[in-house]
């Protein structure tokens, strides 16, 4: 019999599909919501969406948004940020795009270079939610 949790998954945007695999698209967890990868997949055809890599990380950011927003959270809520870039070199495009979606004071942010089959960024994301 599995255990209580102290965690739930975050209701999923009704503009995005069920993950195809075992994980939660959002997890709230007290006044954190955890994201988990979002890549620049269009959701109704599963296609990539962007030839570039400005193009896929303005992609990913609105798909966060999107996720952020059905758990009750915004972009301006993030605390963290983890992009996986496919080429490290894309580091200064990437930037510019993200740049000019966040605002300062920034989140933390760590960019890793990363295998992505296909994809050229990923980007996970921690927020908090909790109210003074």
């Amino acid at each position: 019999m599995p255990s209580e949790r102290s965690w739930q998954p975050a209701p999923a945007p009704k503009e995005l599909p069920a993950p195809a695999g075992a994980y939660s698209p959002a997890i709230r967890a007290g006044d954190f919501v955890f994201v988990s990868g979002q890549v620049p997949k269009n959701p109704a055809t599963g296609e990539l969406e962007g030839d570039d890599i400005r193009a896929q990380t303005r992609r990913v950011l609105e798909k966060l948004r999107l996720t952020l927003e059905a758990a009750g959270a915004s972009l301006d809520d993030i605390v963290s940020i983890t992009a996986y870039l496919q080429d490290e070199n894309d580091w200064g495009a990437f930037n510019e795009v993200y740049g000019a979606t966040f605002r300062p004071p920034y989140p933390t942010r760590t960019t890793v270079g990363a295998g992505l089959r296909g994809v050229l960024v990923e980007v996970s994301a921690v927020a908090y939610v909790g109210r003074s």
